[in-house]
């Protein structure tokens, strides 16, 4: 990450003098994790397609940049559940190194985040997707095309469910909206999210979002599960 993305960045998501990943002391000048952090970070990072993966038809390529565990899982926990939207920061530098490593992504024209619902979004107060797609943005120059889906109905939380059941979980949960409507045609879209796990959420947004008239739907993701 180059020192104007970086200001950039932490002029967005103000840190704080605490590791984001383990709680432990910071100076102001060792940026967002601690140097233990810092390099069980870089050894987790995206080698040669190891978390690249094929969804279905609609999800052709899903990408992720660290496999879900310690200390990446810490990270993505601290941005979803903790308010902690600077943790997204370390993340998109990762997303930003799959991105410039493949060929694939850099073809694409907009990031869409994957939407929560605006019940979960007041409780919360933002989407830990859309955080990282505007980190992730904010590194790669790729716009965001904000609004284009909507999740129309509240779901019961995924985790503890198999592929099965969360299709169902997600099935009529989201919506492409008027924005979608008039801009995605002939787009290629990178659909952004936080952690891959079965694809469910994933590919019914991509269905929709190719039936919006995209000309391709591709995946990138912090972590997979």
């Amino acid at each position: 990450m180059n020192r104007l993305s970086a200001a950039l960045l932490q002029a967005l998501y103000p840190q704080r003098l605490q590791c984001h990943a383990c709680g432990a002391p910071l100076t102001a000048a060792e940026g967002l994790l601690c140097g233990g952090c810092a390099d069980a970070f870089r050894a987790l990072a995206y080698k040669g397609g190891r978390w690249e993966t094929t969804v279905d038809e609609t999800l052709p390529v899903a990408a992720s940049a660290y496999p879900y565990t310690a200390p990446a899982d810490t990270l993505v926990k601290a941005l979803k559940f903790g308010s902690d939207r600077a943790a997204a920061l370390p993340l998109a530098e990762g997303m930003a190194a799959v991105y410039a490593h493949m060929p694939a992504l850099q073809a694409v024209d907009v990031c869409v985040a994957v939407p929560v619902h605006n019940r979960r979004l007041r409780t919360r107060g933002y989407n830990q997707a859309a955080v990282l797609a505007a980190a992730f943005a904010a590194v790669t120059g790729v716009p965001v095309l904000e609004g284009a889906l909507l999740r129309v109905q509240q779901q019961r939380s995924q985790i503890g469910r198999g592929r099965q059941g969360r299709t169902r979980n997600v099935q009529d949960a989201f919506a492409v909206s008027s924005i979608g409507l008039q801009t995605l045609p002939g787009l290629r879209v990178l659909l952004v999210d936080d952690v891959l796990t079965t694809g469910a959420t994933a590919a019914a947004c991509a269905a929709l979002l190719r039936a919006a008239g995209a000309e391709a739907v591709l995946l990138l993701t912090a972590c997979r599960a």
